[in-house]
């Protein structure tokens, strides 16, 4: 194999990485596979190791598994003692990266394309579902949601938001200003499907992130302001129209800001007569009875915090081991005395601080603190643009998806965690690029 063909092969390997769980999460483990086989072979140099970020990295992993060691005694410990992978992904994306440095330039432009092409059909899978009810490969809505070609697995807004980031990596990396500003049209169009794709598939947290990203993209990148802002308002509109004419095959609108309020104030608002107008009217008398039902998101999540802890004041240094959460509800048979019993907390805060204590909190939010830190001191660097921008949408990226103050999925979960650290490796190569 020429080193051109294979230099491609990793290139397209390296982006499409993300999109394979689409296809299984067997197919995307093997892909990480063969990354950091790559990285294994092909890299030299030893002073990579010795890099703060990355040591940083291998004592959190390392911290993980004796963690699991010492605290979890069934197959759930097995999967912590290889947690040090995932810091292999980030320095295989991080190397990848660097090594392909030279193929990733304004005249390979395929990859934006083929990946272009791939949103393109999630796209169009996803609004035929929603206006029909069924989609491309005979999946129905579930519990009023799209999910596409996820099926059963209601995660769509959620993985569309978590690669939204790369998209915009990758676009800023391959073109230059005056190229943006030539396909400012069609990549306004995209954005306004991605969006209301996004916002059709019903997922709150997946949403609620992507305003927030949306409003710091518009305040940090100058030369994506404006493709942003036109994105927005159109997202608004399309809003207003389902909503008011009540358009498509589910109802985002009512999950996403009416379901999200009730549940917020369990309901003291709801009209129980009919379970959809809100009352005229609130009893001032019982303002602070009112006030007590306030849940945290909603009861289920709120039940999730409560059980996480009290488990947390079992051990509070050390944690009751990752995946401990889990580990307790099934010695339980997910009938616990306090709260309510899940896989997970529903919240990387709270997941962190019950199953690996303060030590693991630390840990969390120093890595959150260093990537806030690098954004403002990023603006005094005399740095290219497009490198300055990429760094700050990675950055933006990172603390989105690591955001401590709402629901979140099981953070040692094996595609999670896939995402996490991939992104956190992008982090590592846009750093170089812009402090080194």
């Amino acid at each position: 194999m020429s080193n051109k063909i294979k230099n491609q092969f990793f290139l397209y390997l390296l982006f499409l990485t993300p999109f394979l769980f689409t296809i299984g999460i067997a197919v995307l483990e093997l892909s990480v596979l063969f990354l950091i086989l790559f990285f294994l072979y092909k890299n030299r140099n030893l002073d990579l190791y010795k890099d703060k970020k990355v040591l940083f990295l291998f004592f959190f992993s390392i911290y993980v598994a004796v963690n699991a060691f010492f605290q979890i005694h069934d197959n759930l410990k097995i999967s912590s003692f290889f947690f040090f992978r995932y810091t292999l992904l980030s320095l295989s994306i991080y190397f990848t990266l660097n090594y392909l440095n030279e193929n990733l330039n304004k005249d390979n432009k395929k990859i934006l394309l083929i990946i272009g092409f791939i949103f393109l059909g999630i796209f169009f899978d996803s609004y035929l579902q929603f206006f029909t009810g069924e989609n491309l490969f005979g999946y129905q809505i579930i519990q009023k949601r799209i999910s596409s070609l996820f099926g059963s697995e209601l995660i769509l807004g959620t993985f569309l938001f978590k690669l939204l980031p790369l998209c915009l990596f990758l676009l800023l990396f391959v073109c230059t200003n005056k190229e943006l500003e030539k396909y400012s049209k069609i990549l306004t169009f995209f954005l306004c499907l991605y969006f209301t794709v996004i916002y059709i598939a019903g997922g709150r947290t997946a949403f609620f992130l992507m305003l927030m990203f949306i409003f710091f993209i518009i305040f940090f990148i100058n030369n994506l302001r404006k493709i942003f802002s036109i994105s927005i308002l159109f997202l608004t509109i399309f809003i207003f129209f389902t909503s008011i004419f009540d358009m498509g095959k589910s109802d985002p609108f009512n999950r996403v800001f009416i379901k999200t309020f009730n549940q917020i104030t369990n309901n003291i608002y709801l009209d129980k007569q009919d379970n959809i107008s809100f009352k005229k009217e609130i009893n001032k008398t019982n303002k602070g009875e009112n006030l007590k039902n306030f849940r945290i998101f909603s009861y289920d999540h709120n039940g999730h915090y409560v059980l996480a802890y009290n488990l947390f004041k079992e051990n509070p240094i050390f944690g009751i081991g990752p995946k401990g959460f889990r580990y307790f509800c099934r010695s339980v048979e997910y009938n616990p005395k306090i709260g309510v019993c899940s896989t997970h907390p529903h919240n990387f805060l709270m997941q962190i601080l019950t199953e690996t204590g303060f030590v693991g909190l630390i840990f969390y939010f120093y890595g959150l603190f260093f990537v806030i830190m690098n954004i403002y001191k990023v603006f005094s660097k005399n740095t290219l643009t497009n490198e300055k921008n990429n760094f700050l949408i990675i950055s933006i990226g990172l603390i989105l998806i690591f955001f401590p103050f709402i629901p979140n999925g099981n953070f040692f979960n094996n595609w999670i965690s896939i995402i996490n650290f991939y992104y956190i490796g992008i982090y590592l190569y846009s750093y170089k690029k812009v402090f080194l």
